[in-house]
């Protein structure tokens, strides 16, 4: 009975002093991270028969087991990464915000300094000191654009450092949780090492942070797989993948991230990451890309309307005005905007044509060669591929290069594609950003103030808002002669034209004329005129036979005139059908018995050109240059021009489509003048006027645009980064409510299995003191 008694002392001492560790072990580890409570489980051993009945034997320890919740932890994962992922963006908005309103907003000051140095200099066009002035400030907004970029750049640099780095870490997490699958599943079956469970977990929610977790359990282990974004893996059982930044193709700083198996590099969509590497990549390519675009818009926009004033005016020396800033369409930069696979031999030239149409973002375009012909596609920022307004490819298949294609405002020019000739079957991707080193490229090229073109020649022309057909009237140059400078009104009209011929059988030496110029569309028809049989009266009559009334020297109307005449100039002057005197030749006198001339009369729509100032018409250069006062419309030279008789140029250029009655104003300006400032103002108005972004924006509006969007994605930030703290708080304290060490519970296990320890002691000294009486009795 003693030596029973003994061994249920024992177990009770032994499953105590168990208790007793694993409390001490959970008290230690309170505020150890990640750890989780271990429970004891303590069962009743078998009992045992004696005696007809059964004797309990004690107590033993079946398991120690964590206070773990798969749920609860994979919900603290969850919201690691979101977390993660919105503290990093939140961090880069606001360095992004404070770029914006620092040292962006700068180079808006800079821009409006310039504008207003302008304002003071149109008031005294011909100062040097105020010309000074101006290029000073057109320097410091060349230099605002510079720094911007470079700090845009930095930013970028830093954030690929930044992934990096993360990606460093990532790895050093892989190997660790492959080296604590390796130890697991060096374990007995059936074997748990807790502590080092937990350490793996631990390491699971820091790996959270960076990228979207997915673990899968196996042979004891809680992560014997772990799937990182959308499902690649890092970690597989024992073996831990590399991560590592790539350059992108064929924009080498567009880095990526690749997963490295041996010698394959597989690229992961910066989509499907997630955590924090997830929300690096997303500032980079969204964010921090699209503010160079905006910025290099900005500056394209901002120098290429000033150099196209400035090639449009006169300086101070009455020369063409040269650009203020350095060219955008240098044959530099038309390449530099396309990046091409490392030993392209592919050449094409991006043009800015039109600031109005430019859009930020990255074009791209694939190229095909089947042996024949090649197949291009050209994609839009978005991803969309772009096509012609009936739905066909952009570039047809059988264009020969060079191709030339346009399309938001810019003309691509392909010279040569993929080597002359590609193989057969080789194709090719390369992408155009139009703006990104906009704002890099910027600088000022004039150094001598005196070559600031304040004046600008004035062609203003105004079509009448009552034209009925659509043709359009331009100048054919910017800069037209001051020998035509003046005030004129262009006119489509419908005239007559009248062609005068001799009878072929005419005897006589009468001659015949048509008046050019008559004014006799009323009379149109084809006429004869006959003497009669004594030769002394003549008369006319219509393709019918019809008399027609002619006026004689007292203005009285006649079927007959005496011949020779005796009007004035010896016209002949006719009725026409609505009743009008119309003068449509002259007869000289020599006609003999029997001769007959022919007067043809239609009409045409011609274009005139009369001079306001004077009220006169204009002669024009008919072609072959000779002088005329109409030409026939629609024109018939091959660029549709009109050119002033004696000029060696033409001024205008009028399409078709006109109709008879339309007419336009036209004012032309002196190419120099001194003093003047019309191009001065006309800078000015680039401030405010909506000449970027098809007509919606200003220059400086842009900036506004750029500034309001990375300010609502900054609050939009602080938002989701307040949300996501709060569900990461909740989680936590799921886990830690489930798995936590709650001193004040631990305390109380504490006495209450050291009591149970002493009363197991007790019990063994009861058995030894039992048994001693009864060998005291023997």
């Amino acid at each position: 009975m003693a030596s029973d008694l003994m061994q249920l002392g024992i177990s009770g001492l032994r499953t105590s002093q168990k208790q007793l560790d694993v409390t001490s072990h959970n008290i230690s580890n309170v505020h150890t991270a990640g750890y989780s409570r271990q429970v004891v489980d303590q069962k009743a051993a078998d009992a045992q028969w004696s005696g007809g009945n059964y004797y309990g034997s004690g107590a033993y320890i079946d398991s120690v087991n964590r206070a773990y919740d798969q749920f609860a932890a994979r919900e603290l994962t969850l919201s690691t990464t979101q977390l993660e992922a919105s503290d990093v963006r939140q961090q880069h908005m606001m360095m992004l915000d404070d770029f914006t309103s620092k040292s962006a907003v700068n180079t808006v000051n800079s821009m409006n300094d310039f504008y207003n140095s302008v304002r003071s200099l149109s008031d005294h066009p011909n100062d040097l000191g105020s010309r000074q002035t101006v290029l000073e400030h057109a320097n410091q907004a060349a230099k605002s654009f510079n720094s911007s970029h470079e700090m845009l750049t930095n930013i970028r640099r830093d954030v690929n450092e930044q992934l990096g780095v993360t990606l460093d870490r990532v790895n050093a997490l892989g190997q660790e949780i492959a080296a604590i699958n390796t130890s697991l599943q060096e374990m007995p079956d059936g074997d748990q090492n807790h502590d080092l469970l937990d350490k793996q977990r631990g390491l699971i929610n820091e790996l959270a942070k960076y990228t979207k977790v997915t673990v899968l359990a196996d042979k004891g282990s809680l992560a014997d797989k772990v799937i990182i974004g959308s499902g690649d893996t890092l970690v597989s059982g024992v073996e831990s993948s590399q991560l590592k930044m790539v350059n992108g193709d064929p924009d080498l700083e567009d880095k990526q991230i690749a997963l490295i198996n041996g010698n394959q590099a597989k690229p992961i969509k910066s989509d499907d990451i997630g955590g924090g590497l997830g929300a690096m990549l997303s500032i980079r390519d969204d964010v921090i890309d699209k503010s160079l675009d905006e910025m290099g818009r900005m500056a394209i926009g901002f120098s290429k309307q000033i150099n196209d004033l400035q090639q449009s005016g006169t300086d101070l020396t009455g020369a063409i005005g040269s650009a203020l800033f350095s060219d955008v369409n240098s044959p530099t930069l038309v390449k530099e905007r396309v990046l091409k696979p490392l030993g392209s031999q592919t050449d094409i030239d991006v043009k800015i044509d039109d600031v109005n149409a430019l859009k930020t973002g990255d074009y791209e375009l694939t190229t095909e060669f089947d042996g024949t012909d090649y197949s291009f596609r050209l994609f839009d920022p978005a991803g969309n591929e772009m096509k012609k307004p009936d739905g066909s490819a952009l570039i047809s298949s059988t264009d020969t290069l060079p191709v030339e294609v346009n399309v938001d405002g810019l003309t691509l020019t392909m010279n040569t594609v993929m080597g002359n000739p590609p193989a057969t079957g080789q194709s090719e991707t390369v992408i155009i950003q139009p703006m990104r080193r906009g704002a890099a490229n910027i600088s000022v090229e004039m150094s001598d103030p005196r070559g600031l073109a304040g004046h600008r020649q004035t062609a203003l022309i105004e079509a009448n808002p009552n034209n009925a057909g659509t043709a359009a009237l331009t100048t054919v140059t910017d800069n037209t002669s001051d020998a035509v400078a003046g005030n004129y009104q262009i006119d489509i009209i419908n005239s007559a034209d009248l062609t005068a011929t001799d009878g072929t059988g005419n005897t006589g030496a009468a001659q015949f004329d048509a008046i050019k110029g008559a004014a006799a569309e009323a009379a149109q028809g084809v006429y004869t005129l006959s003497l009669n049989a004594t030769g002394d009266k003549i008369s006319m009559v219509d393709a019918a036979s019809n008399p027609i009334n002619l006026i004689d020297a007292t203005g009285t109307p006649v079927t007959e005139l005496d011949y020779p005449l005796t009007t004035t100039g010896n016209t002949l002057t006719m009725v026409a059908s609505d009743g009008s005197q119309v003068s449509v030749a002259t007869l000289g006198a020599g006609a003999a018995v029997g001769d007959s001339f022919t007067l043809n009369i239609t009409t045409s729509d011609k274009l005139t050109v009369k001079n306001t100032q004077t009220n006169t018409l204009v002669d024009l250069d008919d072609g072959s240059g000779n002088p005329v006062q109409a030409l026939a419309y629609p024109l018939t030279n091959a660029n549709k021009e009109i050119t002033f008789a004696g000029q060696a140029t033409p001024t205008f250029s009028l399409t078709d489509n006109g109709q008879a009655g339309d007419n336009f104003t036209v004012s032309l300006g002196r190419s120099s003048a001194v003093g003047g400032n019309s191009n001065f103002l006309a800078m000015q108005q680039i401030q405010h006027e909506k000449t970027m972004n098809e007509g919606k924006s200003s220059v400086i509006d842009l900036f506004e645009g750029l500034a309001t969007d990375i300010g609502m994605m900054k609050s939009n930030a602080d938002k989701t980064a307040e949300v996501n703290q709060l569900d990461f708080d909740a989680a936590s304290e799921r886990v830690s409510n489930l798995s936590g060490v709650n001193l004040d519970e631990e305390a109380a296990n504490l006495m209450k299995f050291q009591q149970s320890y002493m009363a197991s002691s007790r019990i063994m000294s009861v058995a030894k003191e039992t048994f001693d009486t009864l060998m005291r009795a023997v």
